[in-house]
């Protein structure tokens, strides 16, 4: 039986990790975090990983090692294929070479995926139905999980909500294509938006003091319309929505919702519509690690 779990989130800027009990006890968390530069620095990433793993667990027991990537992975989990904001970061075989360095189980998964594992439990949303978590931060993150299985498809990049195409669109993604709808809906064009149009404030206040402001609307219609999208297409139970951006201080929510229902198709789903806004919590990620492998120990017993 797997009691204790060490969770990590890592991202293109933080590294998070912390030590918690599969059913997220968070007692003897030992919660770091860092910049991603300080633990991922020599070039082998699969080494500087099993490095800092093997100094941050001295004197702890553990029974696996949980890890949540900004990347796309293969459908049996074991294998990153790429990362667009960490480039250095393709082809790896993770879960075999930290499987065989460590000396425990070791799972990985998208870290939007563990991100809905926490939401999941935090907002007691059941397993059963399709239950879709859609984030807006960097760029737009989206798990799908259907019956209690999270969906990967056939070669485990299912739910790539951002790269939906845009029309009209030139601005070239990380993933190679150009005209990608998370270019546009996410927070690589806020960060754009912020430097070109309104650099007399801190971008956290972009939504206080120009929220108004037309740029910044279509910015918002754009995400309800990605968030549409999944909806028309699924028909999911439950909408679960996240991200720094829709946290940020005076982001229009009710002007979100509004949106979303206008693109989403009539009279249903539209009309029974089950959205669930989720806090942005920096420690979310790692405890929901733990929490993916409960899942799969569920799942397998079932």
């Amino acid at each position: 039986m797997m009691n204790n779990i060490i969770g990590i989130d890592i991202g293109g800027t933080h590294f998070r990790i912390g030590l918690v009990d599969i059913e997220g006890d968070a007692k003897n968390f030992r919660f770091q975090k860092l910049p991603t530069k300080q633990v991922l620095h020599s070039g082998d990433v699969l080494r500087d990983l099993a490095e800092f793993i093997k100094e941050y667990a001295i004197g702890q027991v553990y029974n696996a090692v949980s890890i949540g990537f900004p990347a796309t992975l293969n459908k049996s989990r074991t294998k990153i294929l790429q990362a667009p904001n960490l480039e250095f970061m393709e082809n790896l075989p993770v879960v075999d070479y930290l499987s065989e360095a460590l000396g425990v189980p070791v799972y990985a998964e998208r870290d939007v995926t563990m991100t809905l594992c926490y939401d999941m439990r935090k907002y007691e949303i059941d397993s059963r139905g399709i239950t879709c978590g859609i984030y807006f931060g960097t760029g737009i993150g989206n798990a799908i999980m259907i019956d209690g299985k999270f969906l990967a498809g056939r070669n485990g990049t299912a739910g790539e909500l951002g790269h939906i195409p845009v029309d009209g669109s030139e601005i070239k993604c990380g993933c190679g294509n150009v005209g990608c709808m998370e270019n546009l809906a996410g927070g690589k064009y806020l960060a754009y938006l912020h430097k070109n149009y309104y650099p007399d404030c801190e971008i956290a206040e972009l939504f206080v003091k120009y929220g108004q402001e037309d740029l910044l609307l279509e910015f918002v219609d754009r995400i309800a319309m990605s968030v549409a999208t999944e909806i028309n297409i699924l028909d999911p139970d439950n909408i679960i929505l996240g991200g720094g951006v829709l946290n940020m201080d005076s982001f229009p929510k009710n002007l979100l919702h509004e949106k979303i229902i206008k693109h989403t198709r009539k009279p249903y789903p539209a009309e029974n519509l089950n959205i669930i806004y989720a806090e942005d919590e920096p420690q979310k990620s790692v405890i929901g690690a733990a929490y993916y492998v409960h899942a799969i120990m569920q799942a397998n017993n079932t």
